[in-house]
């Protein structure tokens, strides 16, 4: 009884060596990953009381615009019907793109 589960764990401890090792061969033979085309940033742009949402998302596109980024998309986020704010997404070039 001893040396049927001597000789199992003893296959299963094998098979995960040689398992790992195939694993680790595949590793270093695969392609390297690319680098993504575009970086995004999404904030979130407060409206508390309505009175100056559109200053706030002004400043906001200035500030991304002068760090490079573009304006890419702009969501409303309400609760109980009430505008609480914008999700801005801003996008702009990946840094590995530059090389």
């Amino acid at each position: 009884m001893y040396k049927l589960v001597f000789s199992v764990l003893l296959f299963a401890l094998i098979s995960n060596i040689a398992f790992a090792k195939k694993n680790d061969s595949d590793a270093a033979t695969s392609a390297p990953a690319k680098c993504p085309q575009l970086q995004a940033s999404t904030l979130f742009v407060s409206d508390k009381g309505q009175k100056g949402s559109a200053e706030k998302l002004t400043a906001s596109h200035k500030n991304a615009e002068s760090q490079g980024w573009n304006f890419d998309e702009m969501s409303l986020y309400t609760e109980n019907g009430d505008l609480k704010g914008f999700y801005v997404t801003y996008t702009r070039p990946h840094p590995c793109n530059n090389k």
